[in-house]
């Protein structure tokens, strides 16, 4: 792997920067959200400390830029255009294949389509020119520690693990695709009921609007727990670390779930400190 020679790079250094970038950007992103959310999301669409895009990214920056990578001028030029790109496409392929929006810059000026905006372009241009800059050097001293039968090792089995984590989060992006459809489901039933009893109790007296509101609140307790029943057993993970999901086939649902999580969370909570207090 060592051996073979790809542009400037050899096939080994291509894996090896892929997942040591794929990682940092991980990182990255777990930073940014722990300061501006106040608390610590596991981003990514994979399970593991991974953000491919940004593994991708980079490399496919070095292996086209080659010897040009010394010309700092160029790298911000490219490090606008190709993330931006990779962004667009993966932003329509999730949409398009998964039908989730995963993240959303609709609310900013001179976005396409919601995948990408100038700002964050113009952030990625930035950030690949520091990255070339500063931290690859020492990037690439650490991929040379390993001899050539230990690296090629631990690139094999960052694969196989990395493989292994797609395999997973599809199954789970599946699961969360059908649980919105039974929120779906449930919310259109529940919707249904709702609206035949409000007919028929809207014009009687206010006695009867009493006892409107009672079996209205009881048909609201029952949705909640009808709700929470599939909520809890969707991948909450994925709606933490995407908060602009939303779903093109079930967008109500999306929101429903998000309900869910934030009232079972607030029960549990309320659980916890009612021992507390017995105690």
């Amino acid at each position: 792997m060592q051996q073979v020679l790809i542009n400037t790079l050899t096939l080994y250094e291509v894996f090896a920067y892929f997942f040591l970038y794929s990682f940092l950007g991980w990182v990255t992103e777990v930073a940014f959200h722990a300061i501006t959310m106040g608390k610590f999301v596991n981003r990514g669409f994979l399970n593991g400390p991974v953000c491919p895009i940004y593994g991708t990214g980079v490399v496919v920056i070095l292996l086209l830029l080659g010897e040009w990578v010394e010309k700092p001028w160029l790298v911000l030029l490219v490090g606008i255009a190709l993330p931006t790109l990779i962004e667009f496409v993966t932003g329509w392929a999730l949409e398009t294949f998964f039908h989730n929006k995963w993240w959303d810059y609709s609310g900013r000026k001179f976005n396409v389509k919601g995948y990408i905006c100038f700002e964050f372009s113009l952030l990625w241009g930035i950030a690949v020119l520091a990255v070339v800059e500063v931290v690859h050097p020492a990037v690439r001293w650490f991929a040379g520690l390993f001899g050539e039968i230990a690296g090629d090792v631990l690139v094999g089995l960052c694969a196989a693990a990395m493989i292994a984590d797609l395999v997973v989060t599809i199954m789970q992006v599946l699961k969360l695709n059908r649980k919105l459809k039974e929120l779906d489901e449930v919310a259109k039933k529940m919707r249904v009921g709702s609206d035949f009893i409000g007919e028929k109790v809207a014009n009687v007296t206010l006695k009867a609007e009493a006892g409107f509101a009672a079996v209205k609140e009881t048909l609201s307790e029952k949705r909640e727990r009808a709700i929470d029943a599939i909520a809890a057993k969707m991948p909450a993970r994925l709606l933490n670390a995407f908060p602009h999901l939303k779903s093109r086939n079930h967008p109500e649902s999306v929101e429903l779930a998000r309900e869910s999580v934030s009232r079972m969370k607030r029960k549990k909570k309320e659980k916890a400190d009612d021992s507390q207090e017995e105690k």
